[in-house]
């Protein structure tokens, strides 16, 4: 694998990472896993700390803490004028995880602006 694709896979994780991070601390600024849709509460019901806020805030962090390795890993490997705007592919995660785990609605423009990042990262990685 050439460098420059290890630079983008590990930019692609970081943006996955960073993505669950944004809905853990989402979840646990609104005081825990009621706020997930109907079969995510099920399971996360089944976990203990699963609805505690202060449980999904620390993994939030976590979450937060490996994205930051991924990204310096990522660095090494690509020129900032690169990574930094495949991170922009983390807006197109959290609508993702969003619409999937709290049931938010993503309409018609937003997914067309959601499709321009995608393609603007394309462009960026070529």
């Amino acid at each position: 694998m050439t460098p420059e694709a290890t630079g983008i896979l590990a930019t692609i994780a970081a943006v996955g990472v960073e993505s669950f991070a944004q809905l853990f601390l989402k979840i646990g600024a609104s005081g825990g896993a009621g706020i997930l849709a109907g079969p995510w509460r099920a399971r996360a019901g089944r976990i203990a700390a699963g609805s505690s806020a202060r449980a999904w805030i620390s993994l939030g962090l976590l979450a937060y803490g490996c994205e930051v390795l991924l990204y310096t890993l990522a660095l090494h490997f690509l020129e900032v004028s690169v990574a930094f705007p495949l991170g922009s592919l983390c807006f197109v995660g959290v609508a993702l995880l969003s619409r999937i785990f709290l049931g938010e609605a993503v309409g018609r423009v937003r997914w067309l602006g959601i499709l321009c990042i995608i393609a603007g990262a394309v462009f960026v990685a070529l």
